[in-house]
């Protein structure tokens, strides 16, 4: 049997890191901030304002865990955390626990999810010895970025393009650029909902592209869909806060188009 863990973060500015760095600490956080930003765009020519991943700190954090038994993927659970929840420090070692012996699925998660739970692992003093060292060394724990598997040589395309490309809803009312204002304004459970329909997307990309690689059979990959499209509604109800549930309604039933599409085996036929 294999495990599959798919992980998606939000972040904001490490609020004590960006006052280390301004380095007058009387000055107001917002101020603070402006003035890294303001240099950050200077440095990159006024191409970005994107910090660089020490900067990153997680506010939620969302996942679905998965097995695969004779061909079959099976979603066993869902799990949100924010920040509200617990120290930052308690959530990364449970992190980490629960990735051990598990194959991680991310979007992008080789350039940013997974060196953020590094650092900030390396902040906490929180040793990760079975991840981090395997990040290194080629043949270690097994990390599946879906960004990596889709665009192999090609010019990598954003989650929310692959998303609606397969007849999911992409990014809807809210974008990663919008984590810091919903932080500010304490929305916490919006920000952990839109968190957990990019684990969904992510995780049923990845689906898809196992059958179009061939690691799925057809029939494997229908009913593979079929079961999460079952299970997730039960696993929502039971795992997230009533808050989270909100922000995630109607989302499943706008996935409709990926899960009602024609079964590859019947598109075969029509061949």
């Amino acid at each position: 049997m294999r495990r599959f863990v798919t992980l998606d973060l939000e972040t904001v500015p490490d609020e004590a890191l960006v006052s280390a760095v301004d380095g007058e600490p009387s000055r107001p956080y917002s101020e603070q901030l402006r003035r890294v930003l303001a240099e950050r765009r200077a440095r990159t020519g006024g191409r970005s304002d994107f910090l660089p991943l020490p900067y990153h700190r997680p506010v939620a954090a969302c996942l679905l865990e998965a097995e695969e038994d004779g061909g079959i993927v099976r979603v066993t659970d869902a799990v949100a955390w924010t920040d509200r929840r617990g120290p930052e420090a308690a959530f990364l070692e449970t992190m980490w626990q629960r990735l051990e012996g598990a194959s991680l699925v991310t979007f992008h998660g080789k350039g940013f999810d997974l060196p953020v739970l590094e650092l900030r692992s390396l902040k906490h003093a929180i040793p990760t010895p079975a991840w981090f060292g395997a990040a290194r060394r080629t043949g270690g724990t097994e990390h599946l970025d879906v960004k990596e598997l889709l665009a192999g040589q090609a010019t990598a395309a954003p989650l929310d393009l692959y998303a609606k490309l397969v007849g999911l809803p992409g990014k809807e009312d809210v974008a990663g650029a919008d984590v810091q204002a919903l932080y500010a304004e304490g929305a916490l459970d919006r920000i952990a909902g839109y968190c957990m329909t990019d684990v969904v997307q992510t995780f049923l990309l990845f689906l898809r592209v196992r059958l179009v690689e061939g690691s799925l059979t057809p029939d494997g990959y229908a009913e593979s869909a079929a079961l999460a499209r079952e299970a997730l509604p039960r696993l929502f109800a039971r795992r997230l806060r009533p808050g989270e549930r909100s922000a995630l309604d109607g989302f499943l039933d706008r996935c409709a188009p990926f899960f009602d599409g024609r079964e590859p085996a019947l598109r075969a036929q029509a061949l």
